[in-house]
């Protein structure tokens, strides 16, 4: 029951946040499959013990390769799936604590919560940048085979 609610809660949030930033109609339901697919991969991840920042990693990595497959399919850009895909994996609970904790006065949890919150965007921005580079890679390097 509990991951049919996370894959419904963060199907909706990525399909309302492709509304938002005016991505077509006839593409928001994969906008929303990319970002249900990648939540929940980070989600059982998480539940399975593994740390937050490699699973929204994974997670980042799941949104990337299938704004990939849409894009192409679609012909758009990848970023037309890849901005609405990522939203369910943003550390937004992390910045508020973050924030919270540095006007609170507890510094040093601020500080490690803001260490934290860092790792979690650098994974998601290193994961959608390395799946595109290896994406291009291996496309230049098929259209190089000889015949």
């Amino acid at each position: 029951m509990r991951v049919l609610v996370q894959a419904l809660s963060s199907f909706v949030s990525a399909f309302f946040f492709g509304i938002i930033v005016n991505v077509p109609r006839k593409v928001l339901f994969n906008c929303g499959f990319t970002g249900m697919a990648g939540w929940i991969s980070a989600w059982i991840l998480m539940q399975l013990g593994v740390s937050q920042i490699i699973a929204v990693f994974i997670g980042s990595i799941f949104v990337s390769f299938l704004s990939i497959y849409f894009a192409k399919k679609n012909r758009m850009p990848a970023t037309t799936f890849n901005i609405p895909g990522v939203f369910p994996l943003v550390p937004g609970i992390a910045a508020y604590q973050t924030v919270n904790a540095f006007v609170s006065g507890d510094y040093i949890l601020g500080m490690g919560l803001i260490v934290k919150t860092f790792s979690i965007s650098v994974s998601i921005a290193l994961a959608i940048v390395m799946v595109e580079v290896f994406y291009r890679f291996f496309v230049r390097m098929a259209s190089r085979r000889p015949q």
